[in-house]
């Protein structure tokens, strides 16, 4: 679905302009709220309401999408949403936003899943959910995706100073700042940008918690890198490369346990100094870069 590879890139362009996505648990937050609103209106039988609200869940359900860089319409294409002639479920759009709230939980908040137990990616749970929306909406002869427009519109001009905004590593500078060193084009994290004067190991520390929730969610939601960058310049020699990135690899594995499924990783390391025939030349003056890979 096209579409929905153009709501994801729409969607992403009005949350950047705003200054930036919400805190996960905060999203999940809103996205409660959206779907009790939702109830609301079927409850009370307000059509304008309604579909008010359906268009708002599909906002902030795509907004969770990218920050989780689900590819929405590849769920979509096996969910084969486009065909899809069934009556739209209030119980079962609740039933995939509660299935969202449980996954996150464990991702981002103090409810992790047993070892045995098979987790549903949020991508997974959020296109079951537009699924509903896009069911629910069929009778009341809206178009949803054209709709989204008007809200993003809406949005651009109701809420650029309502929210308290803070950074996310789907946003960070240093994914692009890798992808054009490299044309690396995996779906990734990034850690903040390296700051002047900042001390290595304070750069480091600052990419911490970002790291840890993608070590918790990468494999389950197809995450495949996080890329962390480093000040280091052209003329710098391949041992100090080494020993930067020896001393980022100590730091970092001295202090992400393994807590969320045993997620083991490796560090791949791009710099200028390896060579243009190398995989891993990162054709920038002033960076090199570690990327994360969760071992399969």
């Amino acid at each position: 679905m096209q579409e929905m590879f153009l709501l994801q890139q729409k969607v992403d362009a009005t949350i950047r302009s705003l200054g930036g996505y919400f805190r996960p648990l905060s999203g999940l937050a809103r996205l409660i709220e959206e779907v009790g609103e939702v109830g609301e209106a079927l409850e009370v039988g307000d059509e304008s309401s309604l579909k008010s609200e359906l268009v708002d869940v599909l906002m902030i359900s795509t907004c969770l999408a990218n920050q989780y860089v689900t590819d929405l319409a590849q769920q979509h294409q096996q969910l084969e949403t486009t065909k899809d002639q069934a009556q739209g479920s209030f119980y079962r759009l609740v039933h995939e936003a509660g299935q969202v709230a449980r996954v996150m939980n464990g991702y981002e908040g103090d409810k992790p899943p047993k070892k045995t137990e098979d987790v549903t990616p949020i991508g997974t749970s959020l296109a079951r959910l537009q699924l509903e929306l896009f069911r629910l909406a069929r009778p009341l002869q809206l178009d949803l995706l054209q709709e989204i427009d008007r809200t993003n519109e809406k949005n651009l001009n109701r809420d650029r100073t309502r929210f308290a905004l803070t950074r996310d590593p789907v946003t960070e500078a240093t994914i692009e700042h890798f992808r054009s060193a490299t044309g690396n084009a995996e779906r990734l994290w990034g850690a903040p940008v390296h700051e002047t004067g900042m001390t290595f190991e304070t750069h480091i520390q600052s990419a911490l918690p970002s790291l840890r929730r993608f070590l918790r969610c990468a494999r389950i939601e197809g995450i495949e890198g996080f890329v962390i960058e480093m000040p280091i310049e052209r003329s710098d020699s391949l041992l100090h490369v080494k020993e930067q990135a020896d001393t980022a690899g100590r730091i970092i594995k001295e202090q992400t346990p393994l807590s969320f499924k045993e997620s083991p990783y490796r560090i791949d390391v791009y710099a200028p100094q390896l060579g243009p025939v190398s995989p891993y030349h990162a054709e920038d003056d002033h960076r090199m870069f570690l990327l994360l890979h969760v071992d399969e």
